[in-house]
C-alpha cells in the first residue's frame, strides 16, 4: 500500500513538473511572440516615420522648386513687363518727338508762309502805292467847248442851249498810264453819243446841228490827230480840247 502511494505521488510530481515546464515554454513562446510583434510594430513605425520624413523632405523640395520657379517666372514677367513698359515709353517718346518735330516744321512752314505772304502783300501794297502815286502824278487839262456856235446861232437847227461862254466842261483830269482821249472823255460825266468810236454828239449838241460841215473834233497840245480818239494815248501834262466846228477854219 505504501508502494502504491509512493508511486502515485511520484507520478503526480512528474505530471506537475511536465505541466510546469510546458507552461513555462508557452509563456516563453508567448513572450517571444509579443516581443517579435512589438519589434515589427516598432520597425513599421520607424519605417512609417522615415517614409513620412522622406515625403516631407520631397514635398519641401517640391515646394522650394515651385517657389523658385514662381519667383523666376515672376522675375521674367516683371522683366518682360518692364521691357514692354520701356519699349512703350520709348515708342511714346519717339512719337512725341516726331509729333513735336512735325509741329515745329508745320509752324515753321506756316510762319514762313505768313512771312512770305506778308512780304508779298507789303510788296504788292508798295507797288500799288507807287503805281497810285505814279498814276496820281499823271494828269491833263481837259476842255469841252462849243464857242463857235455863239457866232453861228442863226445856223443852229436844234433847241440846244449854249452855255455861258460856250464852255461845257473844263477841268484838270487825272488818268492812268495807257489811257486814251476817249477814256478820259467818258469819265467827265458829260452826255456823250459814240458810234463805232466816232463822237457824234456831246451834251446834246450833234454834228450837222449848225451847218453841213459842223461837228466835233479833238485837239491835243494844239494839234488835230488824224486818227480816232480811242487810239490816241495820253501823256502827263497834255492839253486836250474837244471843240465844235461850224465852218471850216473857225478853230
Amino acid at each position: 500500500m505504501k508502494k502504491y502511494m509512493v508511486w502515485l505521488i511520484s507520478a503526480l510530481m512528474v505530471v506537475s513538473m511536465t505541466a510546469c515546464s510546458n507552461t513555462q515554454k508557452k509563456d516563453t513562446k508567448d513572450q517571444a511572440q509579443i516581443t517579435t510583434a512589438e519589434k515589427e510594430k516598432a520597425t513599421q513605425t520607424e519605417a512609417a516615420k522615415t517614409t513620412s520624413k522622406k515625403e516631407k523632405k520631397n514635398e519641401k523640395k517640391k515646394d522650394k522648386k515651385k517657389s523658385q520657379k514662381s519667383k523666376k517666372n515672376s522675375k521674367k514677367t516683371k522683366s518682360s513687363t518692364s521691357k514692354k513698359k520701356k519699349i512703350s515709353a520709348t515708342t511714346t517718346a519717339k512719337k512725341k518727338t516726331t509729333k513735336e518735330k512735325t509741329t515745329k516744321t508745320k509752324n515753321t512752314k506756316e510762319t514762313t508762309k505768313t512771312t512770305t505772304a506778308s512780304k508779298n502783300e507789303t510788296t504788292v501794297q508798295t507797288a500799288e502805292n507807287q503805281t497810285t502815286e505814279a498814276k496820281q502824278e499823271q494828269s491833263c487839262e481837259f476842255l469841252i467847248s462849243c464857242k463857235t456856235v455863239l457866232s453861228n446861232k442863226s445856223a443852229l437847227q436844234s433847241n440846244y442851249q449854249v452855255p455861258s461862254g460856250g464852255k461845257i466842261y473844263e477841268k484838270k483830269m487825272e488818268f492812268q498810264e495807257g489811257d486814251t482821249v476817249m477814256d478820259v472823255l467818258k469819265r467827265t460825266g458829260v452826255d456823250i453819243d459814240v458810234s463805232k468810236g466816232y463822237v457824234a454828239g456831246i451834251d446834246g449838241l450833234y454834228e450837222f446841228d449848225c451847218g453841213k460841215n459842223s461837228g466835233w473834233m479833238y485837239r491835243v497840245n494844239g494839234k488835230f490827230p488824224n486818227y480816232m480818239a480811242g487810239k490816241c494815248k495820253l501823256h502827263d501834262g497834255d492839253k486836250v480840247e474837244w471843240l465844235y466846228t461850224c465852218v471850216r477854219g473857225d478853230l
